[in-house]
């Protein structure tokens, strides 16, 4: 791997934008896109530049925060069905916490388009004006209404769906056979995590030979 970017494909006008504004990192950002289009990898990116200061996959600090094991690079996940009023709480009280190792804290916040109304008021404030050490990524799928005003607060980058071509290549770099990568790709709509489910499942074989026999029977 390069660089921490190496994790985010298809994403290069979206990667070049953030790279820019991550030259003087703002308090909050927002990245909005389906699911399975590196818009999570793209965080964790994000957070190894702000606590690294670069990104050199190979540095420490950058090392930790990709496989999600820095001190400073707290990842918050939803409890249940959605974000609730207690776990926004929770995270209020997270960001006041001074960083461990560095001057910074990066809180990321996935699934954020799930959050209660309720929940998202409460947020909203601190969101707004953390405090000087912490800096929030909020990843989310889409855009609801109760995020409208919180997105108002953030710079906002866009992922799309990732095209075949691009996850079959990715998918024959991890070592999947080129066929069975181009098959998976096809099967994926954009979405990497499901090209690799795809691609790695037993019966994959199994049922690219049935795809082929239906095909040749149309045809």
């Amino acid at each position: 791997m390069e660089s921490v970017w190496s994790a985010v494909i298809g994403q290069d006008s979206t990667v070049s934008q953030l790279r820019t504004s991550l030259e003087h990192p703002v308090h909050a950002y927002l990245f909005v896109g389906p699911h399975g289009s590196t818009k999570e990898q793209a965080a964790r990116a994000a957070a190894a530049v702000m606590i690294s200061g670069g990104d050199d996959p190979n540095d420490r600090d950058a090392r930790l925060v990709m496989a999600g094991e820095h001190p400073d690079c707290r990842e918050v996940e939803r409890e249940g069905a959605s974000i609730n009023v207690d776990q926004a709480q929770w995270i209020i009280e997270q960001s006041w916490l001074s960083p461990t190792e560095g001057d910074i804290t990066v809180l990321i916040l996935h699934d954020f388009h799930l959050i209660a109304e309720a929940a998202a008021a409460k947020l909203l404030k601190t969101i707004e004006e953390p405090p000087a050490s912490t800096r929030f990524i909020i990843v989310a799928e889409q855009l609801p209404n109760n995020l409208i005003t919180i997105a108002s607060r953030c710079v906002r980058l866009d992922f799309r769906a990732i095209s075949d071509e691009v996850i079959a290549q990715r998918l024959i770099e991890e070592g999947v056979e080129p066929k069975a990568a181009e098959l998976a790709s096809t099967g994926a709509f954009g979405d990497l995590d499901r090209a690799r489910l795809i691609a790695t499942d037993p019966d994959l074989a199994e049922r690219r030979q049935t795809f082929a026999r239906a095909i040749d029977v149309l045809d």
